[in-house]
């Protein structure tokens, strides 16, 4: 009976591959939160662009010529941001599985266990989805505001994010991932 196994060594080995699994989504929402970063840098950019424009010095029916490219650009971080959103609602959908599994609050990673991640990976999504709900709207508003004033809380409105996901820092800390830094 050299071959037999007590259960306790099979949980040891099961917990040692949801781990990796584990150690795998975290890195990769760290790196969707990276490229969230970048694409509403690159946002809010586009939007102070659009506001050197002087739309509100214009006639109602004459548009700069770079408006158009301008606000298509926005669309398309709008777009992008959305797309990161959607990823980390994959993950999200599959560390809720991995949740499901995982039914002890076991340490999967350092001190979290799987609930934790769970949660805090929901936090991050329902945080980003509200965000790109906002910067939505937002971009919408820019395309047809002529006034300098209100165009001017629209692009700090998007530069500044309403929605804080820093509750992921110490997730990212216990796994070896550098903080998500924003120069603002």
């Amino acid at each position: 009976m050299s071959g037999f196994k007590p259960i306790e060594s099979l949980q040891v080995v099961d917990s040692l591959g949801i781990s990796k699994t584990v150690f795998s989504h975290v890195s990769n929402l760290h790196h969707l939160l990276v490229d969230w970063e970048r694409y509403r840098k690159n946002g809010t950019k586009i939007c102070e662009a659009i506001a050197a424009l002087k739309l509100h010095e214009c006639t109602d029916d004459y548009f700069p010529r770079q408006t158009d490219p301008l606000i298509k650009s926005l669309l398309e971080s709008c777009l992008a941001l959305q797309n990161i959103v959607d990823g980390i609602n994959i993950i999200k959908r599959q560390v809720d599985s991995l949740a499901i599994l995982q039914k002890s609050e076991q340490a999967v990673i350092c001190t979290w266990s799987m609930s934790m991640i769970a949660e805090t990976v929901s936090k991050v999504y329902d945080i980003l989805e509200n965000e790109i709900c906002l910067k939505n709207t937002i971009a919408e508003n820019i395309a047809h505001c002529r006034d300098e004033n209100v165009m001017e809380v629209y692009v700090k409105a998007w530069e500044i994010e309403n929605y804080n996901v820093e509750i992921s820092a110490y997730l990212f800390a216990d796994v070896g991932l550098p903080g998500l830094t924003s120069e603002r």
